[in-house]
């Protein structure tokens, strides 16, 4: 039998066959003038009909797939008898095989907008680590085995001790008597600061002050009469005082003893420039020995105490490279 080549996947198809049995495309019968005067195909050929005719109606029930003896298979939809090799109806072309259509596997993870972003940053990231790590390797000039070892040395601030503050000046009103003037208060000798008490007006009062050279955080005073027993009675002795500073917001009051030598007296203050020490009153001279005199003497004041500003020690900053 005289066969036909298909236009589609170039299988055989016999001449008697509308259809590829392989692919299932159709397999034109007619000439190019036959085929001006055909518009209906049946499973026994074609037949001519004047084009003035309405086409013939050849309904066909739908059959389903049915395999016969012999390794035959019943076209499911026309119901023609196709060999079992056949994928195709010979005669419409239809399917033979009914079964699902493979379908492709469900990706495991969806890749939304959120995912791919993701990925994308994750990518850029090891990117961008890589060229670094390439860089440092290939470009720089140091040894890349070495590893460099900073360390940083440093010291917390730290506060003077409380020692006698220096004084630059000291004032007083009165001055003095004769040799016995403001200046020996802080002379560290035995020299003494004397002024009549008893001359005093009524109303006026003694006033000592000391000027420091920065400002100091003062912690006590200490206030040194007459060492000498005898002498210290013989004469007016400091009693009330009133002690101020720069930086104090109220005067504190103190009543010293009446005891010869050294007192020390609680002061603080912040930040000081000065302190200013009133005499307002005096314990009274008695006379010993016979002897009483009219001067009130004191030996020597001293303030207790630190700088405010707090001293600190210089910071180093070492840095070695240690080879592996």
């Amino acid at each position: 039998m005289a066969a036909r080549k298909c236009n589609n996947c170039s299988a055989s198809v016999p001449t008697d066959e509308q259809f590829c049995p392989n692919c299932g495309a159709f397999i034109d019968p007619l000439t190019p003038d036959d085929r001006s005067n055909v518009i209906s195909v049946s499973s026994s050929g074609f037949e001519r009909f004047d084009l003035n005719e309405p086409p013939p109606q050849e309904p066909r029930p739908a059959a389903k797939q049915t395999t016969r003896a012999g390794g035959e298979i019943q076209c499911p939809s026309c119901g023609a008898i196709n060999p079992s090799s056949n994928r195709h109806c010979e005669e419409c072309g239809a399917r033979l095989s009914q079964a699902p259509l493979p379908t492709a596997p469900r990706p495991a993870v969806q890749a939304n907008a959120g995912v791919r972003a993701a990925l994308g940053i994750s990518g850029l990231l090891f990117a961008v680590v890589i060229g670094a790590l390439l860089f440092n390797f290939f470009g720089g000039d140091e040894d890349p085995s070495a590893s460099t070892v900073a360390s940083t040395t440093t010291t917390a601030p730290t506060a003077a001790e409380n020692a006698p503050i220096p004084v630059i000046d000291q004032t007083c009103s009165p001055e003095g008597i004769s040799t016995f003037i403001c200046a020996n208060l802080t002379s560290g000798t035995p020299d003494q600061y004397q002024v009549n008490w008893e001359e005093i007006p009524e109303g006026e009062k003694v006033t000592i002050r000391l000027t420091f050279a920065q400002p100091m955080i003062v912690s006590q005073v200490l206030w040194t009469g007459i060492t000498d027993p005898v002498k210290f009675e013989q004469n007016f002795r400091a009693r009330g005082l009133v002690i101020a500073s720069s930086d104090s917001i109220s005067p504190i009051s103190v009543e010293l003893e009446d005891t010869p030598g050294q007192q020390s007296i609680t002061f603080a203050t912040i930040g000081a420039n000065w302190i200013e020490i009133e005499i307002q009153s005096a314990w009274n001279a008695t006379p010993v020995e016979g002897n009483v005199f009219r001067e009130l003497a004191i030996d020597e004041i001293t303030a207790i105490g630190r700088p405010a500003a707090t001293q600190s020690t210089s910071s180093s900053t070492t840095t070695t490279t240690v080879a592996p």
